[in-house]
Formats: structure tokens, sequence, C-alpha cells
């Protein structure tokens, strides 16, 4: 399940290295709120490269 998930964050950062973004799969899984905070940061990510 957590390979899906990951695959859609490194999809929305446009293939870059998530790595540095999300430390913990399974509380971003959890939080809603770490969810929407890091929706701005894998936009900014995809726009750098």
């Amino acid at each position: 399940m957590h390979e899906k998930l990951q695959e859609a964050l490194r999809r929305a950062a446009g293939g870059n290295d998530i790595s540095a973004l999300v430390d913990d799969i399974e509380k971003l899984r959890a939080q809603p709120a770490l969810k929407r905070a890091l929706w701005p940061r894998l936009r900014a990510l995809r726009r750098s490269h």
C-alpha cells in the first residue's frame, strides 16, 4: 500500500526525489494536515526542476 502512495507522490513531484519531503510515510497517511502541508512543497519541487 505504501508503494502506491510513494509512487503517487513521486508523480506529483514530477518524478523528482521525495525523500527529503516525506520522512514518515505512515504518519503522512494518518494525518490529513501533513498531506495538505505537503502539496505546496511538492509543487515547488516540481517547478524547480
